[in-house]
């Protein structure tokens, strides 16, 4: 997966339906540890509610989760999954928290309710996109380095540290489909001398 799609930031939105009280809240995360951090953080806040309901998708490790906690079966849960997934969101948590208004919904009224709420945190939060980086080291002799760090400045390459000693050593990083495209240009511009060396994968994020 060279791209995804999560929520810009933590965010939370509130509505009525029949004086019941709910309220949606979003956010990024990046593994299961911090998807249940989260969950346990509106848990407290609404320690008085009748049911704080998630559901959450961690990419890396293909984890996808969710409870009712306490709502009818597949009236709570599954709808704001569903919410997430319907808009290719990963890396991300949704907890929606009800406070009984003594008027019963009924399964389609919880399914719509849970459903609303987490679309209307999405609608607060934004979503942004994170694109794959390619991480890499250049090692080159001093008599290469203007011309390559003018290709690096040129060609809007992320440029994360330099390091002069007896070579010089650049860590950089360029969107993952143009590694190879870039590392053939760097072997070229140094007749072959500078050395390129693949040391790992980030992404960033782009506002949509």
């Amino acid at each position: 997966m060279t791209t995804y799609k999560t929520v810009k930031k933590e965010a939370s939105a509130e509505f009525a339906e029949k004086k019941s009280i709910f309220i949606g809240a979003v956010a990024p995360v990046w593994s299961e540890a911090s998807a249940l951090d989260f969950v346990a953080s509106v848990r407290q806040r609404h320690g008085g509610a009748s049911h704080n309901v998630y559901a959450y998708i961690i990419k890396d490790a293909n984890i996808t989760r969710f409870s009712d906690d306490g709502e009818p079966s597949s009236t709570a849960g599954i709808p704001a999954l569903s919410v997430l997934q319907k808009n290719d969101l990963v890396n991300v948590a949704a907890v929606v928290t009800r406070y009984f208004g003594g008027i019963l919904l009924g399964a389609g009224g919880l399914v719509r309710a849970y459903s609303k709420a987490v679309s209307l945190a999405l609608e607060a939060s934004g979503v942004a996109l994170y694109e794959a980086f390619a991480e890499f080291e250049v090692s080159c002799g001093y008599v290469d380095y203007d011309r390559l760090a003018k290709f690096v400045k040129s060609e809007k390459i992320v440029l994360d540290s330099t390091v002069f000693e007896e070579n010089i050593v650049l860590s950089l990083a360029v969107r993952a489909e143009r590694f190879d495209k870039v590392k053939a240009d760097i072997v070229d511009l140094s007749s072959g001398r500078a050395k390129v060396l693949a040391t790992g994968e980030r992404f960033f994020s782009e506002d949509l």
